[in-house]
């Protein structure tokens, strides 16, 4: 992103600023595992789908933190019945971090003028309020995201469109750097569809790359 930042900005970027990371997390009752015995709209199963996708976000959170990430935009609500009634549905919706976000963000672009910012997000909701608070965002914020294009219609979550926001600074594609964000050693560009993906053990030299959905499509 530094690279990015430098050919597109006007000044450039010499090293990395302050590193947000802002998620939310579920802080789990004590009494959880009873609440299928008490609450008849909760399985077992639903609550073995909350403790582990709360784990598996609680990892990828410290993994931010030990990458450098500050914790100051970090929430931990309560968990509550309803929630889980709207997880259920794909309905839940944390907006303390989108606001928090936009905080942090137009807070930094104010102060911080001459440098350059940049928010990493799958979420073009926030944009409009970033718009309307920070009425200079082109001038020296810039979006990364995954293009458009990736996402089947109906997945994507909202409305906005980037072509919407005039940047200065054109958006960061994370896909087209997939290769050299992917985490192993031994990753590759499949051959049939381009997608990337990583291998415990290296491909042979001789050999082409090929994901596995599209060697088992092969075979």
């Amino acid at each position: 992103m530094l690279k990015h930042a430098n050919k597109h900005a006007e000044g450039g970027c010499a090293e990395l600023g302050n590193l947000f990371f802002s998620t939310s997390i579920f802080d789990l009752p004590d009494d959880l595992d009873e609440w299928p015995n008490e609450r008849d709209n909760i399985s077992p199963a639903d609550i073995d789908n909350v403790r582990r996708s709360t784990g598996a976000r609680d990892v990828f959170t410290q993994r931010a933190i030990d990458a450098g990430f500050l914790e100051d935009a970090i929430f931990r609500p309560r968990l509550k019945g309803w929630m889980i009634e709207n997880l259920k549905g794909h309905k839940f919706q944390e907006k303390q971090v989108d606001t928090t976000v936009v905080a942090l963000l137009v807070k930094s672009a104010i102060t911080q003028p001459e440098n350059v910012h940049v928010i990493i997000t799958g979420d073009a909701d926030i944009l409009p309020a970033i718009r309307v608070a920070y009425p200079e965002y082109s001038n020296n914020v810039f979006v990364a995201t995954t293009h458009p294009d990736q996402l089947k219609s109906e997945s994507r979550q909202t409305s906005y469109a980037l072509a919407d926001f005039d940047y200065s600074i054109e958006p960061f594609f994370l896909e087209r750097k997939a290769e050299e964000i992917l985490e192993g050693c031994n990753v590759y560009s499949c051959v049939h569809c381009n997608k990337v993906f990583s291998r415990p053990a290296p491909i042979p030299t001789r050999a082409q790359p090929c994901c596995n959905p599209c060697h088992q499509k092969r075979t």
